[in-house]
């Protein structure tokens, strides 16, 4: 295991460009910035949990979080890299929810 989670959750960073990217969704998907807190929340305290691991390493990893397009939340796809009490966002795609 190369991970200890805080009992306060994982110290979070992301790239400057998430922000600017998710943005770019607001007019189509206007929940999309507090909906992207909210996965951020959830992954401080279980993303050394959740998730798939990729190239059989537990400590990258990508969670998906299914939107609704009734609740007008897309579906956002994240891949983030857990070491010691850090995770580290690297990689976020915004997607249409299945029908």
């Amino acid at each position: 295991m190369n991970f200890a989670r805080p009992s306060t959750g994982f110290i979070l960073t992301e790239p400057a460009s998430f922000n600017a990217y998710l943005l770019g969704y607001v007019a189509k998907w206007p929940r999309v910035i507090p909906y992207w807190t909210a996965i951020k929340d959830r992954l401080k305290m279980t993303g050394h949990k959740e998730g798939v691991a990729i190239s059989g390493n537990l400590s990258n990893r990508v969670f998906e979080a299914e939107g609704d397009s009734l609740s007008h939340l897309p579906t956002i796809r994240v891949a983030y890299h857990v070491l010691g009490d850090k995770l580290e966002f690297k990689k976020i795609v915004v997607l249409d929810p299945p029908v």
